[in-house]
């Protein structure tokens, strides 16, 4: 059985990014990294970053990202970079989802400037949502 919290209008950071990583990784983003660090920063508890395969399922991700946990409760405070779809920056406040391409994924490298040991194994996460599909 699937567990998915229907309502996240009042969830935890990190039950947002739980959710927010399922959805990724239903919709084939690559190379999904999450990053724990409000130890590190006030700017948000929770980075996750992917790759997608090209500048039109850049877009998707963002855009079905944002509906989805819209439709749960929890809209994105802003959303940023949609003019090339090379990175696009979904901003909820505790958590920020950047989406790449991998030209610009490469180019920032924004994993390797994350402090050492904040990346959370989402190995749980990626075994639940292959569960779902198997037969």
């Amino acid at each position: 059985m699937e567990n998915k919290i229907t309502n996240l209008n009042e969830a935890s950071s990190q039950v947002l990014a739980q959710e927010a990583t399922k959805i990724l990784i239903e919709k084939k983003a690559l190379d999904i990294k999450m990053f724990y660090v409000k130890e590190h920063t006030s700017i948000t508890d929770y980075y996750i970053n992917v790759t997608g395969r090209s500048n039109t399922q850049v877009a998707a991700l963002a855009d079905e990202l944002s509906d989805l946990l819209s439709e749960r409760g929890r809209n994105a405070l802003r959303i940023e970079g949609r003019s090339g779809n090379a990175w696009i920056l979904v901003d909820y406040g505790d958590l920020i989802v950047n989406v790449f391409d991998k030209q610009s994924r490469d180019f920032y490298s924004l994993d390797r400037h994350l402090p050492d040991g904040t990346e959370v194994d989402i190995s749980d996460l990626i075994a639940e949502i292959d569960k779902k599909y198997e037969i």
